[in-house]
């Protein structure tokens, strides 16, 4: 075996306690606490579109991962065709015995087992059991209980099936235990259902979560004996996907509750809750899964409207350096609103509702709090600042000047600006210094202010002038514009501001305009626009922007609040089909120290 030091070309140090600022990659033993540790870096799933079934379908069984998949069975019609999955292609194989539909499946690709199941969407439901071997299957003992659409875990010498449909009658919550030869009656699930998915390592530890009727978000966990009801999925769903353990799962796809139709939402399971994670790529129901959370692969399905598809996905890790997450929502959903602050202290600043505000609220990084209104309610303003001295300019109806200075407690009426306009940039460190840049006179404008505290002066413009850009810059000598509108349509030009002149700089990767910023002239972000309505975020490290993580409420005309490209929000915004309250949380996720263990 070969050792740490002749991988790394040194021994693992030890230390009494954990390093203060560990590296992602370094391992250390603790010999305080007598425990390996490491720093590794956070992880994230997404999905990845590969190569479709040969023979697209749904209601189809599934077992392995994304490395190494099978599928078998399947609607319409009713299929007996096997495939299996090398990581990239799909391959047919040998037949199932028994043409089947909406059965139970699971394993792996060399080692699989199938039961149940029925001639599509008409009676006659099969009991019927099947081993794969990696090229024939061989019918063995029969399922007690004849059914479909049930739920499935395990492997093909220790599997589990519970609730389903049966012929006739309601859906069952009957469950049964396969030791590799047999099936036998255990103890019934809490809630009788079907259309549910499953995940297990084995007989005696699994999950079974969604499924009907009524739509349902019910989850509940195995022990070898027991079911135990524990929390719910975050949306409530039917003929979904699942994969993994009772203790680190993903439930993929299905049909939601509201509203009705399929969709693309995933969740993990960590052993207590779920966390909605990226989606798939297509939504889609009826759709077949298995695999880890680190490794899971979804197949066929019904996409929209209701087309039979054979797309394959594939759920892998990769490293997190960043991404968005749920904050607290605003009490006032609206569009066409600016923001100044940071992450944990910010301000949002008018917008419509629809119909003009001039209401404004707090955020202290976990809630929304109504403050005192601007003197003159308006949107499409531009702001600059923090949550206590920040100044706001410009705006519409109709286009004004108008600038309005706050100290924490109160909005003042100041001096205009020399240019009225609406939709510009701006930045500045406070209600004493700012920097007012762009927007729409009309026409578009690269007009440039600066803010001495009583006035704005005119200084050099912006090379290209557009309006509904977005802006960082957390001083007036130093700022960014990037992106907006001019007659030539979405720009994706970029201009970086040094006290006393514009220059182009790098592009963004994607022209937009409407999108919301925050940061410095050299670490700062863009995020969501149009067109289309996106959520597309990127990352300025002062020369060059990167594609990082989608917002996840695709939206334009919100606002934007944060200190540099590894903290900020997104608040406010039109996002189909209206205003919105949703405010996201931007982060670096730094690298995790984590204790190894010999499990």
């Amino acid at each position: 075996m070969t050792t740490y030091k002749e991988l790394k070309g040194t021994n693992i140090e030890v230390n009494s306690s954990d390093p203060s600022n560990p590296l992602e990659g370094q391992v250390w033993f603790n010999s305080t606490s007598n425990v390996l540790k490491g720093q590794r870096p956070n992880l994230a799933g997404s999905w990845s579109t590969t190569n479709a079934l040969n023979t697209a379908r749904y209601g189809l069984g599934a077992a392995g991962d994304a490395s190494a998949g099978l599928a078998f069975g399947g609607y319409p019609p009713v299929q007996d065709l096997t495939e299996s999955y090398d990581g990239t292609t799909w391959t047919e194989v040998n037949d199932m015995n028994q043409a089947n539909s909406f059965p139970g499946g699971c394993g792996t690709q060399t080692a699989a087992i199938a039961f149940g199941g029925g001639p599509g969407d008409s009676p006659g439901l099969q009991n019927r059991t099947e081993l794969w071997n990696g090229t024939n299957w061989t019918e063995v003992n029969n399922l007690n209980t004849a059914r479909q659409r049930m739920g499935s875990a395990g492997v093909q010498t220790s599997a589990l099936a519970f609730g389903g449909d049966v012929d006739p009658g309601p859906p069952v919550n009957n469950t049964e235990t396969w030791n590799g030869t047999n099936w036998t009656e255990v103890n019934n699930l809490n809630s009788s259902r079907t259309q549910l998915a499953g995940a297990g390592a084995d007989n005696t530890a699994a999950i079974g979560f969604g499924g009907t009727p009524p739509i349902s978000a019910k989850t509940e966990s195995w022990d070898g004996t027991n079911w135990t009801e524990v929390n719910d999925l975050n949306s409530a769903r039917t003929v979904l996907a699942g994969g993994g353990t009772n203790t680190a799962a993903l439930a993929v796809g299905g049909n939601p509750s509201s509203p009705p139709g399929r969709t693309a939402v995933t969740e993990q399971w960590d052993g207590t809750n779920w966390t909605e994670v990226n989606d798939l790529n297509s939504a889609r129901n009826y759709l077949a899964g298995k695999g880890s959370t680190s490794n899971t692969l979804s197949f066929g399905g019904l996409g929209p409207p209701g087309a039979v598809i054979g797309t394959t996905e594939e759920w892998t890790l990769t490293s997190l350096v960043a991404s968005w997450s749920t904050g607290g929502n605003l009490n006032q959903a609206r569009k066409e609103t600016t923001g100044a602050g940071i992450q944990t202290a910010a301000l949002i600043i008018g917008g419509s509702i629809p119909g003009t505000t001039g209401v404004v609220e707090s955020y202290n990084g976990s809630n929304w709090t109504e403050v005192n209104d601007l003197n003159t309610a308006r949107q499409a303003a531009a702001a600059a600042g923090t949550q206590t001295s920040a100044l706001a300019f410009g705006g519409e109806p109709p286009i004004t000047g108008k600038t309005e200075s706050w100290n924490g407690s109160n909005w003042t009426e100041v001096n205009d600006l020399n240019t009225a306009r609406k939709l510009a940039g701006g930045a500045g460190a406070d209600n004493t210094s700012a920097l007012a840049f762009g927007g729409d006179e009309p026409p578009y404008s690269g007009t440039t202010e600066t803010w001495n505290g009583t006035n704005w002066s005119e200084v050099n413009n912006l090379n290209t002038a557009r309006r509904g850009l977005g802006s960082s810059g957390k001083v007036y000598t130093a700022a960014l514009a990037f992106g907006g509108q001019n007659p030539g349509g979405a720009k994706n030009e970029t201009e970086s501001w040094n006290g006393t002149n514009w220059t182009e700089v790098n592009n963004l990767n994607t022209g937009r305009i409407y999108l919301s910023g925050f940061g410095t002239s050299t670490s700062a972000i863009g995020a969501g626009g149009t067109p289309p309505l996106t959520g597309a975020t990127e990352s300025w490290n002062g020369t060059n922007w990167t594609e990082v993580a989608d917002l996840s409420t695709a939206r334009m005309q919100g606002g934007g609040a944060g200190a540099d490209n590894n903290s900020g929000l997104a608040f406010g915004g039109e996002a189909a089909p209206g205003a919105s309250s949703a405010t996201e949380e931007w982060d670096t996720k730094n690298p995790t120290t984590i204790t190894f263990t010999d499990s």
